[in-house]
């Protein structure tokens, strides 16, 4: 499926090709669609995300490709849960690497671990960059327990990703709006504070950072935030269209990652809610569905 050419700001692959990475979407092993109450069970954040809702989905590899050939998705970032359960962690580690392994050209792993866990989530952080991860995450503050017990663990775990210019994908939270399975409570202050603490890291702040791109337009908050991107994950769910060119006013068309959050929610009907934001440019496209996210990851651009 190509964008739709009615609207030529955000113009069809047929007329312009548009380099479509997508910054996060979720994949799991099979073991977890078989033991899932166990899971449940087992992980924090696995029983936050998945026990609350029988209905949210567990998908594979496979029926990631299956969506991303439908809406013309040539790259994805497949990542890791804030896993609370070092053995789930490394068990989804596995089949995160051993996807993008097998597929170099369409897939890019992300992994992730609990920096509570000390030197178990360094050693574990240290095999899966070895192994090709591109970065850790997502990481979940408030199930891991971390949010306001930022100490020398955190420190450890971000010296190592920055010693490897590895990025960080960290769960945001908005503090106004609607609640769902795994909000939290990472909203834009903690935030702010995270990337301050460390300056020398690169942060990927998904859900739009929770916000955080509209105090950006502050010029002390916009300089302490150099070092962090927003990606657009599960943004139809949460703002209406408009809020694409809204945050490439507020941060630059440079700093915004498109993502789907798949399979919360589909390629598709991610690609068209940035459509039906009419005052996005092509360059502005060309860079958030696509060339911001290579840059970032070390890619080649197509």
């Amino acid at each position: 499926m190509s964008l739709s050419n009615t609207h030529v700001n955000c113009p069809a692959r047929h007329y312009s090709y548009i380099m479509r990475v997508d910054s996060l979407t979720h994949i799991l092993p099979r073991y977890f669609v078989d033991n899932r109450d166990e899971m449940v069970r087992r992980d924090r954040t696995f029983a936050e995300l998945f026990g609350t809702s029988p209905n949210a989905k567990i998908e594979s590899c496979e029926n990631l490709f299956y969506s991303m050939d439908a809406a013309e998705v040539d790259v994805a970032v497949v990542a890791g849960f804030g896993w609370t359960d070092s053995d789930a962690a490394r068990r989804a580690n596995d089949y995160l690497l051993e996807s993008a392994a097998n597929h170099p050209d369409r897939l890019v792993a992300c992994c992730s671990v609990n920096p509570l866990w000390g030197d178990v989530a360094l050693d574990e952080a240290s095999r899966c960059i070895a192994a090709g991860a591109k970065g850790i995450g997502e990481l979940h503050a408030d199930t891991q327990g971390w949010s306001d017990n930022i100490g020398q663990e955190l420190d450890d775990l971000m010296a190592l990703l920055s010693e490897f210019n590895a990025v960080a994908i960290i769960h945001s939270s908005e503090p106004y709006g609607h609640t769902y399975p795994g909000k939290g409570g990472m909203t834009p202050d903690r935030l702010h504070q995270l990337a301050s603490r460390y300056p020398a890291n690169r942060f990927v702040f998904s859900h739009l950072g929770g916000g955080l791109p509209w105090f950006a337009m502050m010029p002390e908050i916009r300089s302490a935030l150099h070092n962090v991107w927003y990606d657009t994950a599960a943004v139809p769910y949460l703002y209406q269209s408009n809020v694409y060119s809204a945050t490439v006013a507020a941060v630059g068309a440079d700093r915004v990652l498109f993502a789907s959050d798949w399979p919360l929610i589909g390629h598709s009907r991610a690609l068209r809610h940035i459509e039906s934001d009419s005052n996005l440019s092509e360059a502005d496209c060309h860079r958030v569905l696509g060339i911001n996210a290579a840059e970032v990851l070390g890619l080649a651009i197509r």
